[in-house]
């Protein structure tokens, strides 16, 4: 056997396992590391420019209602919010599917009032849920519909890899007549000429901070609201802990780090990394691969030597490619890890064989 043809059989073998689901789910466990450590040790400068309004318990038991009736106090929030002049104001929360009228006369006009209002003050974006039952998107009452017009909704789905883990964002999600924006995508459409999608970068900016729901109807000095809200992206939505999706890291500022984070975090940190408009691009490993066989391929006389300098490869990979990430640039280290092992230990049973 010569090490040429031992290189490239060891070369094509890692390629293709570089190809298989279970190196891509094991290089989805590294980035979750590999956003942890920048978390920690390097976080990347963003504008603290977008703030969470959070469905909290306490608002739950301020509100004398239940939460499907709250149609008063999310318009007077709006209202609220809209007149402290937000960049842009986005609902992740599900809005009624029909009239309440029945319950009270007059229910649904406030609700019609403060997306009015809303809508004049400049960007307005409601998620439109979907129904686990049939797949489609839950309907929106018609008066409130009119309100917000096309450009008023996204959809409010955050995909999840195959562990549940949400790594990744889209600007639009594709339906049977094409494809259709996303809260965030239509948020950052709204706010920026130029928009990407791809992976959530973890590492950006400040965590997030939320204020109250019932903090925002309960305030009497309209100058607080203002140094909260303008010239902000405003965000709406549930933070409570039922409504929980799985991160790499939880950038809710108010909670003490996790994997579970509320979704509203999440719709945040992907419309913070859109607007960065420096979209985090991941490569296939091939030439990292290749480099490292070659390397372990010419030590094969020691084979010691090759399994120390698999163990130094792997914390150069690891180190280097979280720079990379840092600066935009994914690329899956499981291959070529596994490359080196099996290179070196091809070299130890070589050598025990006499092949070499």
């Amino acid at each position: 056997m010569s090490k040429g043809f031992a290189l490239a059989a060891i070369a094509l073998a890692g390629f293709l396992f570089s190809l298989t689901p279970f190196a891509e789910r094991l290089d989805d466990a590294v980035l979750d590391g590999q956003w942890s450590v920048l978390r920690k040790f390097a976080p990347k400068a963003a504008p603290d420019d977008i703030i969470i309004v959070g469905v909290d318990d306490a608002s739950v038991r301020a509100i004398d209602a239940p939460p499907g009736l709250w149609h008063e106090p999310i318009g007077r929030a709006l209202e609220r919010i809209a007149a402290a002049h937000p960049r842009a104001i986005g609902i992740d929360l599900a809005l009624p599917e029909r009239s309440y009228e029945g319950f009270r006369a007059g229910l649904d006009r406030p609700l019609v009032e403060g997306l009015a209002a809303a809508r004049q003050n400049g960007a307005l974006v409601a998620s439109l849920t979907i129904d686990p039952r049939t797949r489609g998107a839950r309907t929106i009452h018609t008066p409130f519909l009119a309100v917000l017009g096309e450009q008023g909704l996204g959809i409010g789905l955050l995909g999840r890899d195959g562990d549940g883990i949400t790594r990744r964002f889209s600007l639009a999600v594709p339906t049977e007549d094409g494809s259709y924006p996303t809260l965030a995508g239509r948020l950052c459409r709204a706010l920026a000429r130029r928009c990407t999608d791809g992976l959530i970068d973890y590492a950006l900016g400040p965590p997030f901070r939320y204020v109250p729901l019932r903090d925002v109807l309960a305030a009497r000095d309209e100058s607080y609201l203002g140094k909260l809200f303008r010239d902000r992206v405003a965000l709406l939505g549930d933070v409570r802990p039922a409504d929980r999706i799985g991160v790499p890291v939880n950038l809710a500022g108010w909670e003490e780090g996790g994997r579970l984070s509320p979704a509203v975090v999440v719709h945040a940190q992907s419309l913070r990394t859109s607007l960065a408009e420096a979209p985090t691009e991941t490569v296939r490993p091939l030439s990292v691969l290749l480099l490292t066989v070659v390397a372990l391929i010419a030590l094969m006389k020691d084979w010691r030597m090759a399994l120390v300098t698999a163990l130094l490869a792997a914390i150069v990979l690891f180190v280097g490619a979280t720079a990379l990430l840092r600066s935009g640039t994914h690329v899956g280290i499981v291959a070529p890890l596994v490359t080196a092992l099996a290179a070196a230990l091809s070299c130890r049973w070589a050598i025990r064989k006499s092949l070499f």
